[in-house]
């Protein structure tokens, strides 16, 4: 048994771990893990969905705060002596479209309800439109072209698979407005990195905020934008989430563990 953070379990090290029976992971994501080698294994896959939302989803709140208020950029110019004041926008001016609406993006929509939000745009491949949790006079479910067309704000919120890998390329930031803003505190993998850099350094959107990459620790380019706020994957890092999912990961081995006495 295993209980896991964020190290990659390819097919070559699962291959070599003969009598393992179960990776309990400290977290949502478990892409870390190659699912079709773990399964033929018989091995099992746990995670820890619920503990890390609200942390994410506080996270999230945070660097939207921060792009519309410019305080990143404001702050690293006042501290080279530019004394530069300009104006934001505040949360009533704005709309916010979520790619994705699981457990994060509800928690993230109660928190945009409560500080006045102007309207939220969410897309999700499973259909929405009858989720009570969502059923609110600011809240549109709509299609990923709309979500990205009609939103100052879009953030990701689900989880990477093979399918929605580079779901975010220049074609898509193109659909954005020019002066909108893209989070990403999911998966690196979301978007073309490559991609991204291009569309900052050439002001296809106004700025983006980012706690994961592709490749992590990241060492690349997109670091020196300055319409980019960079993070190393800490959307979840908080003292009682963090003591939450350690202690849930070893209540689903015992659970487990249990069963099969």
């Amino acid at each position: 048994y295993i209980i896991a953070g964020t190290e990659r379990y390819d097919s070559q090290l699962l291959k070599r771990l003969h009598n393992l029976k179960a990776i309990s992971r400290v977290g949502i994501g478990i892409d870390n893990i190659d699912i079709e080698t773990a399964e033929r294994n018989k091995v099992k896959i746990l995670n820890t969905p619920e503990e890390p939302a609200k942390a994410v989803a506080e996270y999230t709140l945070t660097l939207i705060l921060n792009l519309l208020r410019n305080v990143h950029d404001l702050g690293n110019e006042l501290k080279k002596s530019n004394w530069n004041r300009s104006l934001g926008k505040s949360l009533t001016e704005v709309i916010v479209g979520l790619v994705g609406g699981g457990r994060v993006a509800k928690k993230l929509c109660k928190l945009l309800i409560s500080c006045g939000i102007k309207k939220i745009n969410i897309y999700d491949v499973i259909d929405l439109t009858k989720d009570p949790e969502l059923d609110h006079p600011v809240i549109n479910i709509c299609n990923f072209e709309e979500c990205l067309q009609g939103s100052d704000i879009v953030s990701l919120h689900v989880p990477l698979s093979k399918k929605n890998k580079n779901m975010i390329t220049k074609k898509e930031i193109g659909l954005m407005k020019r002066d909108s803003f893209l989070i990403n505190v999911s998966r690196g993998g979301l978007i073309n990195e490559e991609d991204l850099l291009y569309s900052l350094n050439n002001e296809m959107i106004k700025g983006a905020a980012l706690d994961v990459f592709e490749n992590e620790p990241y060492k690349g380019k997109l670091i020196e934008c300055p319409n980019l706020i960079c993070t190393p994957h800490i959307a979840s890092s908080t003292n009682s989430v963090r003591k939450e999912m350690e202690e849930k990961a070893c209540m689903n081995l015992i659970s487990l563990i249990d069963e099969s006495v």
